[in-house]
């Protein structure tokens, strides 16, 4: 028979495991999981359970994303989510990446002018990330015509002839600027205020505006074409992706996102961009382009079925958030 030994500092080490204290969330200084005391867990699982399903495979970064890293999890969120400086990039023959890898901006470039798609979190990166990034795609900021800001958190006009929604409008003008971080920025001259179904032309290209709100009272999201290597697409954005702060706004996220995934279906999405890179791993597509051979497919381009899917994963993660906060989520 073979005796096991144990060395003596693995035996003490033995002891001193057992003799200590039971400790159920680590020790104080780890950063634990959110917590959600009053969840409804029959419904957190069915709803989970369903987005999943609708994710699988194809859109699990996106559904991991927002039904459980966002959520759950603020540390990773944060480490994820920081500000910082990424290559700036053509995605599609009229369409620019160039703001950085805590939110995005975008440049649509049109005949008559370029229309812009957010302007980061201040003057100072509008001025120091936004502008060296479309001198080095070639692109005037001269030519610049109109900024549409998809919602009124100072994440995406701090940087700002400004659109948007009368109710983000109101709420960036209140004292507190939409609130967190932001709430010292000074807001935007109101140039033009965006009413659903509103439609921004520059020559030959029209930015289709649709007001749903959830992720703030007058989120904007919007559905305009494009072509990549000349082959025509019609790209999406949904402006408010990141989900509502109470049951109020996420069942308004939730009617917002059932109705964003029937205007795609109509409209022929078949690309989807994000005002937040991490919501649909925009920098590792980025990186896809930047680095794969010419005849690779553009990461950017989902499909017909897929953004539709996604928006409906979204509303599933929404209804999970849901039965977190103790409500059913149906």
């Amino acid at each position: 028979m073979t005796t096991l030994r144990v060395p003596a500092i693995g035996a003490s080490l033995i002891c001193a495991l057992l003799a200590a204290p039971l400790q159920a969330t680590g020790p104080a200084s780890y950063p634990s999981q959110a917590a959600f005391p009053a969840q409804d867990s029959a419904a957190v699982a069915r709803h989970h359970s369903a987005a999943r399903k609708l994710a699988e495979p194809d859109l699990l970064p996106e559904f991991y994303w927002r039904c459980m890293t966002s959520p759950l999890d603020r540390k990773t969120v944060s480490a994820i989510q920081h500000d910082g400086l990424v290559p700036e990039a053509r995605v599609f023959d009229q369409l620019y990446s160039i703001g950085q890898n805590a939110v995005s901006a975008w440049a649509l470039d049109t005949s008559d002018g370029i229309i812009l798609i957010d302007a980061l979190n201040s003057e100072a990166e509008a001025r120091e990330i936004m502008l060296p990034n479309m001198a080095r795609l070639g692109l005037d900021p001269k030519r610049i015509r109109n900024l549409i800001v998809t919602h009124g958190h100072g994440d995406h006009w701090g940087g700002a002839k400004v659109v948007l929604s009368q109710a983000d409008w109101d709420m960036i003008e209140r004292s507190h600027r939409g609130g967190g971080p932001f709430a010292d920025l000074l807001p935007p001259r109101r140039d033009i205020v965006a009413r659903d179904g509103d439609k921004i032309t520059l020559g030959q290209t029209t930015v289709k505006l649709y007001v749903t709100p959830g992720h703030t009272p007058g989120t904007l999201s919007m559905i305009f074409p494009v072509t990549d290597k000349g082959k025509k697409h019609v790209v999406g954005l949904m402006g408010g992706t990141g989900g509502g702060s109470s049951s109020e706004t996420i069942k308004t996220q939730i009617a917002s996102l059932i109705r964003w995934s029937g205007l795609g279906k109509t409209a022929g999405v078949d690309a989807l961009i994000s005002n937040h890179p991490a919501h649909i791993s925009a920098i590792e597509k980025i990186q896809l382009l930047r680095n794969g051979l010419a005849t690779d497919p553009n990461p950017f381009v989902y499909g017909i079925d897929r953004p539709e899917r996604f928006a409906r994963v979204m509303e599933k993660c929404s209804r999970v958030q849901l039965a977190r906060m103790g409500e059913s989520g149906d």
